[in-house]
């Protein structure tokens, strides 16, 4: 055993060779809207489906690993454009204008469109709708249709088409534009409704490429029309027809039920609450960090005349991110400025939030670092204390004690604005409440667990803030 060593060494590089050598399966990155069943939708946690059916097919086909991203309809095509996934798949209808931001691949299957109304409205035929308050889900091929065939309407968008159900639902749209077999569906959970007997209008599906990515395009073809050969894409529709697995119970209780217990719905809001957190722990150390660094940057220049370059891009800073949304930054740190890059969405939503809220938490302390005497500074000059010493030692933690309520309101609102994370395809808590409303039909239990949980995180900071105050009060005495 005297050459263990070396042997051991041996198999050290034969093992990194190995893993080396070893193929990892390339991924496949399909995005979709996962509340438009039967063709998306979530089922016992797993987003499932027409649509998804086929991008399983087309993955193991093509040997790749499929991985499924569900986001906002609207940012389908962006997702897609800025290489972050690789096609898409909703029930994408073909129009002039997305055909000149991506390729789409064969249709395989026809959608009719139809008009979803209430059993008590006076529409009873097409004709009826003309005149009315339609409303369509933003960026559907529907609402492209009532712009431009049914000019004496109103049209309403919304973002997610079971807001527009309700809005028909609570009388504040006449009627709602979509597809036959999410009608159908919405129809089995909501009684109240009714699908007109004539078809509005006929559509196709396709999926979207990049543009000018003819390998995958080419690749996606061809097992489409594989799969339309061999009648696989007819078993998946019968498949997934009648998958509302709610019942018709009404009452609270039975509401809980289906928000909480069916199929381990609550299992989304503890995923939403997990995410929710880590994201605002993470942001508000950036956020304070951020914010404190900035505004002594701005104080050293007030009180040296130095750093003039750098005090200056923190004053563009603060106005910038002060002056756009919130919404708006993450958009556009998502697919501009991170648009090469794959980047977890979570850390896009800490950068962002972190650095919306450094602007904010600046201006918090440079209101805390005036409001103190004057004669402080100049007592700690008098003292020979260096500015760093100066800041450490008193300005610091007067200031902290001043602003430390104005910070906790702070803290509580980036909690809050983390809600708007779902756009980039975080299972946030609001996130949450969309996923488990897109299967049971109701908005209202959802939106009521999710607005607790954060009224309960809100209240825990608030508490946690008012023992460090008084924390600080007592230091400070």
């Amino acid at each position: 055993m005297k050459n263990w060593k070396k042997i051991l060494f041996l198999l050290f590089f034969v093992g990194i060779f190995c893993g080396c050598t070893t193929k990892k399966q390339e991924e496949l990155i399909m995005v979709t809207e996962a509340g438009f069943a039967p063709y998306e939708y979530y089922q016992n946690g797993e987003i499932v489906g027409v649509d998804i059916d086929i991008a399983k097919e087309i993955a193991k086909r093509l040997d790749r690993k499929l991985v499924i991203k569900d986001i906002s309809f609207d940012f389908l095509i962006n997702e897609v454009k800025s290489g972050k996934a690789d096609f898409a798949a909703a029930g994408l209808s073909v129009t002039e204008e997305r055909k000149e931001e991506v390729d789409f691949t064969e249709l395989y299957t026809t959608s009719n469109q139809v008009v979803v109304t209430r059993k008590d409205s006076n529409i009873k035929t097409i004709q009826d709708i003309y005149d009315k308050r339609i409303v369509t889900q933003l960026g559907t091929v529907a609402d492209l249709y009532v712009s431009e065939n049914l000019k004496n309407a109103t049209l309403v968008t919304h973002k997610k088409y079971l807001s527009a159900v309700e809005s028909v639902k609570t009388k504040k749209a006449d009627c709602l534009i979509l597809d036959e077999a999410p009608a159908k569906e919405i129809i089995k959970e909501n009684p109240e409704l009714m699908i007109l007997d004539e078809i509005l209008f006929q559509d196709q599906y396709g999926m979207i490429v990049k543009k000018g990515n003819t390998k995958l395009l080419n690749e996606i073809n061809g097992v489409l029309k594989d799969l339309m050969e061999e009648g696989k894409i007819e078993e998946f529709v019968v498949k997934h027809s009648g998958v509302t697995s709610t019942k018709n119970d009404t009452g609270i209780i039975a509401s809980l039920k289906k928000t909480f217990l069916d199929e381990n719905r609550y299992e989304f809001f503890l995923s939403g609450l997990c995410y929710t957190i880590i994201i605002s722990i993470f942001s508000i150390i950036l956020g304070i960090t951020l914010g404190i660094s900035t505004c002594i940057i701005r104080d050293y220049r007030k009180e040296t005349g130095r750093l003039k370059i750098l005090s200056k891009l923190c004053d563009t800073y603060i106005y910038i991110i002060r002056g756009t949304p919130t919404l708006l930054q993450l958009m556009i740190l998502y697919y501009i400025i991170f648009k090469s890059i794959h980047i977890s969405p979570i850390l896009v939503g800490i950068l962002t939030f972190g650095i919306n809220s450094g602007a904010y938490v600046s201006e918090i302390f440079r209101a805390g670092f005036e409001s103190i005497d004057k004669g402080q500074r100049e007592a700690a000059k008098t003292l020979g204390l260096s500015y760093g010493k100066t800041m450490r030692y008193i300005l610091l933690k007067d200031a902290l004690i001043r602003i430390f309520p104005a910070l906790g309101n702070e803290m509580i609102t980036l909690v809050k604005e983390t809600s708007i994370a779902g756009y980039v395809g975080i299972v946030e808590l609001i996130k949450a409440a969309d996923i488990i409303s897109s299967r049971t039909y109701d908005y209202f239990f959802p939106l009521m667990v999710s607005a607790v949980i954060y009224l309960l995180l809100t209240f825990l900071l608030s508490k946690l803030m008012k023992y460090g105050e008084r924390k600080l009060n007592h230091v400070s005495d």
